[in-house]
This record gives C-alpha cells, sequence and structure tokens, in this order.
C-alpha cells in the first residue's frame, strides 16, 4: 500500500513539474487558461475526430538547455514545404511547422490535435469543419533586417483560416509544382474560410484519402507569399508560378516548436527553440544538422565526443564495433550507446520504361534476377534489412503470399535477355540488340547517391551484370543534384528509397497519370491500366478485407511487371552520446525525432 502511495506521489510530483515547465499532459494543455481549458473540453466532445494524446511528449523529469548536433548527408535542395519531396526538407518541416492535425506517436490509428483543437465531419463524409487555436503566431523569416525593404516582416502575424485555406488553394493551384502531393487532392472541391479561426473543406466524394489529407494539411503564410520581398503585391494570375520559386523559400518558417536561425549550404543547419511556441516546448534549445558528405566521417566527429551527439552507424561501422566489437568497443565501455531501429523505409533500383532499353518487363525482372539482394544485405549491409518482394513492407497485409522473391540467378537472367532480343552479335562482350533501326549495346549509367553503402553494393551489382554481358555505369551524386535529375527524368536507372505513410494509396507511385506529372513521384515511367484500375477502386473501398484483395492483386502486377527493383526495408542502428537522455524512436517518420529528448547538463 505505501509503494502505491509514493507511486502515485510521485506521480503527481511529475505532473506539476510538467505544468511549471508549460508541456502537455495527456493531451491537455498546461496552463489553466480559458482558452487552454475549451481545448482540452473539446477534446471530450462528441464528433470531434481528434483524441487525447496517449503519453506526454515530454518527459517530467526532462532538463532544459543544450545543443544536439546531428548528422544530415547534404543540403536540402529547397526548402518550400509543399514543392519540395525530399525526406530532409520533410524532416525540417516537423521541427518547424505544425499540421493541423497528427497522428499519435504511439498509437498511430488515433489523431491528436495540433494547430486545430476540433475537426468535425458531415454524415455523408464530405464536408471537414475545422476549428484552430487562437493566439498562434508565425515565425518571422530570417532575412537580413539591415536592409529596410524588409522592415514590413517585423509585423507580428497571427495564424488565421485564411493561411489554412491557401494551403488547399496552392495545391489545387495548376501552376503550383507540387506533382507529388497533387493526386491525393483531385477529389476535393474546395476550402473556405468561415470565420477568422475556422475552415471548411469539401470533397466532392467520400474517398480513402480524404481524412489524411485534410487533417495532415498545414497552414501556409498567406501574408508572405502573396507578396514580392519589398512588401509589394503578387499578381493574382501569376501567383502560382512565383509560389515555386518564392523568394521566402529561402527563409522558410513555420509555427512550430523550433525555428531555423542559419543555413549554409554544404555546412550547416541550425534551429534554435522557439520561445514563442504555442505547445510544449521541447527541452533542448538549439539542433545543429551538420552537413557531412561521408558517414564514416560523421561517425569518427561522434566517438570524438567534441563535434556530433547523435548519427547512424555506417553498415560495415555496426559489424565491426557493435556486433564484432571486443571490449575495447565504444559500445561496451560505455563511451557511446545505440539502437537498431526498424523503419518505414524502402529501397530500390528504378528503370526507366520510358527508355527503350527498359521498356520490357523481362529486362527489368533479368536486372532482378542479376542483382544478389540476399547476399548484399548479409554481407555489404551487416544484416540491417529485410529483401522485399514489393512495394510494401514485409509484415504489411498487403503482400500477396503467392509472390516469392525472385532469386539470385545470373543464368534465368541470361535467358530472360535472350528472349526479350539482347544478344552478343558480335563477341565484344556486350549484349546488343537492334533498336529502332540501330544497333545497341547494353549499356546504362545508373544515378546513385554518394555514399560508401551504395558504392560498395554497385561494384558487386555492376560485376554480376558484366557476367552476363550488361555493362552499367554508376554516376554517384549529391542527394540535392540528384533529386534535380529525377525531376527532370535524366535518367536511365537510379537507386532510390520511399519513407512511406501509415495509411496505404499506391495512386501517388504507381498511377500512370502520374507518369507525366511534372515533378511526380512515378519518376519510371510505369503505366499499366489493371494496376490503375485496382489503384481507383481503392481509393473509394473502405472494407478491409476488400482492400486488402486489392493490395494483393496489385503486389501480384508489380512482381511480374518490376518496374523497380524492389531491394530491403530499412534497419538503422542509430548511435548517440549517453549525455543524451530518453531516446525514443517514433513508429512514424522520422523516427529519430529528438521533441522528446533531453541532454543531462552535468555530461556536457
Amino acid at each position: 500500500m505505501s509503494r502505491k502511495i509514493e507511486a502515485i506521489s510521485e506521480n503527481n510530483a511529475k505532473i506539476l513539474r510538467q505544468l511549471e515547465k508549460g508541456v502537455a499532459v495527456s493531451g491537455h494543455t498546461s496552463t489553466s487558461s480559458p482558452s487552454n481549458d475549451k481545448y482540452a473540453a473539446a477534446l471530450r466532445e462528441p464528433g470531434n475526430l481528434l483524441e487525447p494524446r496517449t503519453e506526454p511528449l515530454i518527459p517530467a523529469d526532462a532538463q532544459e538547455g543544450g545543443t544536439l548536433r546531428r548528422y544530415m548527408g547534404s543540403t536540402p535542395k529547397g526548402y518550400n514545404w509543399l514543392t519540395e519531396n525530399g525526406a530532409d526538407v520533410a524532416e525540417l518541416q516537423t521541427y518547424v511547422h505544425n499540421a493541423f492535425a497528427n497522428r499519435d506517436p504511439v498509437d498511430p490509428d488515433k489523431w491528436i490535435s495540433e494547430l486545430a483543437y476540433k475537426i468535425e465531419v458531415s454524415d455523408d463524409n464530405l464536408v471537414y469543419t475545422i476549428h484552430l487555436r487562437e493566439g498562434v503566431y508565425w515565425q518571422t523569416p530570417n532575412v537580413d533586417f539591415s536592409d529596410s525593404k524588409y522592415e514590413w516582416l517585423k509585423k507580428e502575424r497571427e495564424l488565421t483560416a485564411e493561411d489554412a485555406v491557401f494551403f488547399f488553394e496552392m495545391i489545387q493551384n495548376p501552376q503550383v509544382q507540387a506533382g507529388s502531393i497533387k493526386n491525393y487532392f483531385e477529389d476535393m472541391d474546395k476550402a473556405e474560410v468561415i470565420d477568422r479561426y475556422t475552415f471548411k473543406v469539401t470533397w466532392k466524394k467520400k474517398v480513402y484519402q480524404s481524412q489524411d489529407m485534410t487533417l495532415g494539411g498545414y497552414p501556409l503564410p498567406k501574408w508572405l507569399f502573396t507578396k514580392n520581398d519589398d512588401g509589394t503585391d503578387i499578381p493574382e494570375a501569376t501567383l502560382g508560378t512565383q509560389f515555386n520559386n518564392h523568394w521566402s523559400a529561402r527563409f522558410p518558417i513555420g509555427t512550430g516548436p523550433y525555428k531555423i536561425s542559419a543555413i549554409e549550404t554544404d555546412k550547416r543547419i541550425a534551429l534554435e527553440r522557439n520561445d514563442n511556441y504555442w505547445g510544449p516546448k521541447p527541452p533542448i534549445k538549439t539542433v545543429e544538422y551538420q552537413i557531412i558528405k561521408d558517414p564514416n566521417t560523421a561517425y569518427l566527429k561522434l566517438t570524438s565526443g567534441r563535434d556530433l551527439d547523435l548519427t547512424s552507424l555506417p553498415e560495415p561501422v555496426y559489424q565491426q564495433d557493435v556486433v564484432d566489437g571486443g571490449p575495447n568497443s565504444p559500445f561496451k565501455t560505455g563511451k557511446l550507446k545505440y539502437d537498431v531501429v526498424t523503419r518505414p523505409v524502402y529501397y530500390y533500383l528504378g528503370w526507366n520504361a520510358d527508355k527503350p532499353i527498359f521498356s520490357d518487363a523481362r529486362v527489368r525482372t533479368a536486372m532482378t534476377h542479376a542483382l544478389d539482394r540476399e547476399g548484399i544485405i548479409k554481407h555489404t549491409l551487416s544484416g540491417l534489412g529485410k529483401v522485399l518482394t514489393g512495394p510494401f513492407l514485409p509484415d504489411h497485409p498487403g503482400n500477396n503470399p503467392a509472390v516469392k522473391a525472385y532469386e539470385y540467378d545470373l543464368d534465368k537472367a541470361a535467358a530472360l535477355l535472350k528472349e526479350a532480343g539482347w544478344e552478343d552479335t558480335d563477341g565484344n562482350g556486350i549484349l546488343d540488340k537492334v533498336i529502332d533501326g540501330k544497333k545497341t549495346e547494353f549499356r546504362f549509367t545508373i544515378l546513385a547517391y554518394n555514399k560508401p553503402t551504395t558504392r560498395s553494393y554497385l561494384s558487386v551489382y555492376k560485376e554480376a551484370l558484366r557476367k552476363i554481358g550488361v555493362n552499367m555505369t554508376p554516376s554517384y551524386l549529391d542527394w540535392s543534384l540528384m533529386q534535380k535529375k529525377m525531376d527532370e527524368r535524366e535518367f536511365d536507372a537510379f537507386t532510390g528509397g520511399w519513407g512511406l505513410s501509415w495509411t496505404t494509396d499506391p495512386y501517388q507511385l504507381w498511377h500512370s497519370s502520374q507518369a507525366d506529372m511534372v515533378k511526380g513521384s512515378n519518376r519510371v515511367g510505369f503505366r499499366n491500366k489493371e494496376a490503375d484500375k485496382i489503384i481507383e477502386t481503392l481509393r473509394e473501398t473502405f472494407d478491409t478485407q476488400e482492400r486488402i484483395k486489392l493490395l494483393q492483386d496489385f503486389h501480384m502486377i508489380m512482381h511480374k511487371e518490376q518496374p523497380y527493383t524492389f531491394f530491403y526495408q530499412l534497419d538503422t542502428a542509430f548511435a548517440w552520446q549517453p549525455r543524451m537522455q530518453n531516446m525514443v524512436f517514433q513508429k512514424l517518420r522520422p523516427q529519430d525525432l529528438s521533441l522528446p529528448w533531453w541532454i543531462d547538463q552535468d555530461m556536457q
């Protein structure tokens, strides 16, 4: 009995400490102002799609202060939250901005409050009414205020429903190049302001993704994107065009817990805690991304104890210092800590089906047979991955049990290439074929992210392809340049990766319509009428078992067509300094979001 009382007392003490620090407790805001009481009460109202957070975001015993120095492989290509499609800029957005609502990090089937405190939907699931918090303010762009033309930016700006509706307007604007996301809103009718803090989103018909797209949206500062840098108006006729390359994207802002204080290309990106933040303030005051192209260099900086606090381990290092590490390994001496995290991310080789050389499914299947995926995962990736057979992760119900992974078999690869008309007719060791009346040798270039692991497995692959008369030339690029070439479809093949959402909608990556979309995600030009029909049916199918059947049929088509060589699901070994505390990794991306973490100041 006494232990129970002690536990209750300790719990109460923790809650009191949280309240003193201004953090949220189980979905309730920490202060007792009338507005916060209103927001907490709203979560208990019938019809509100939002629920209380399962666990407090920030632990009660967290210490404030310190700088988290972490690793980023390259400078992002751009910072426009809507038009950029990279995981790096999406990660920064989670620090700097807020969505209307988020999935609960512990129970992702639940939606929890962010900028919206109440969201209702009509009985026919067509009209969403979103109520925004009051007193949320936009950050100030980090411009050079010694230039008088920026004087107009000093004014404090409150988030309003106009900013929320502007997000939907830009998506629907045909001039805006948001190719990766537009498809999700094809069935949306309109968004409209109701009052200063309330807006409605109306859909033309009930579709599976409408709730995710409505609740997971985020506002854009209309007061900023409709202006030139001197504060004059941008003509409405060119608003979308200018949005794509708006001057303010160099100074990205949001309403979130951190604000960007410095961007130094190829050097660092610094974030400072937003002390005017409306929500629970993260314990760590500054986060600094160091741009380090070589992950081995990042590891050396981590082990030095002076330059980095967190990085992912290169696979050979994981094998050497963790799996095989002796008593002097930094992970055995306590100098460093680590955890292996399975991530909702997969890697693949993409084949450009719009190029004659990869237009034949037999050729693409041969490419898969020539890649020793099991061997590469075991020996090059140190076991940090699982072989994929399609676009779903290994434990996803959409995996068709009848699909078996193509084994590594160069004889089968050679036979498929011969069946597709490729032969070495002149004995020079390279296969050739007459295409459009011209003798064409089987040579291609593959764009690849410039890191040691990629170099390593592509060297293995290049040698395997050489044995069957195929000449592959890797072109190693920084991520930003590689993204540009992929967006512009300047490739034969590339090494790529996708981070997956909680719900499944294959439209963005695989519907034929996305193959011709500017900055669209169907970069490999996959077009298949049967797959299109399944994808479209999925958007209007809500029965779980029917959805699984459709997804499994889709999986079989992808297996036969091999638009990608589906490679592996990623396991990442994160390593950090022992002074980092509460190192929890959430189920959703980015899994290494540091908001709940804190730094032990006594171990600095």
